[in-house]
């Protein structure tokens, strides 16, 4: 995995004597994995985060296998600053004058709401989350697919 990457979510969905590795539970991550990462997407465009397109192609997921437990690693990967809109933070004087350069030249309209403010001394980037949120709204769906699958089994 890349030093870049911003993992949200690691799912051990299925634990030991659930037949690791078959394809059951590839299409159970796999469907968890499109629910999330769909529901994220549409909080990026909500948040209007939506300018070159690299952070709603850096979400993506990524199967894992762990002893006898199968997972998946859902995030955004290879784009830096995708942990910055998701939790906020400390932004310099001259990362800030950067970032408002690059402002000017967007094809797209500014969020309503300012996303860098004035804190104490220095600035600070308003967190956008929008992967936490998208995991929170998938909750129940995730619920409902895993007990579809110990149905199947």
């Amino acid at each position: 995995m890349a030093n870049s990457s911003f993992i949200i979510g690691r799912m051990n969905i299925l634990a030991k004597n659930l037949s690791p590795g078959s394809p059951q539970i590839t299409e159970t991550l796999l469907r968890v994995a499109m629910m999330v990462i769909a529901k994220a997407k549409v909080n990026v465009r909500r948040h209007r985060m939506v300018d070159s397109g690299r952070l709603m192609n850096s979400l993506r997921w990524e199967f894992y296998r762990q002893g006898d437990t199968d997972g998946v690693y859902i995030g955004s990967f290879g784009v830096k600053y995708a942990a910055m809109n998701e939790f906020g933070g400390e932004v310099s004087e001259r990362q800030r004058r950067a970032m408002f350069a690059s402002f000017g030249r967007r094809t797209i309209k500014l969020p309503s709401k300012r996303i860098i403010t004035k804190s104490g001394s220095g600035w600070r980037w308003k967190p956008r989350p929008y992967l936490r949120p998208a995991l929170k709204e998938s909750q129940q769906y995730i619920m409902e697919t895993i007990r579809e699958y110990l149905r199947l089994k």
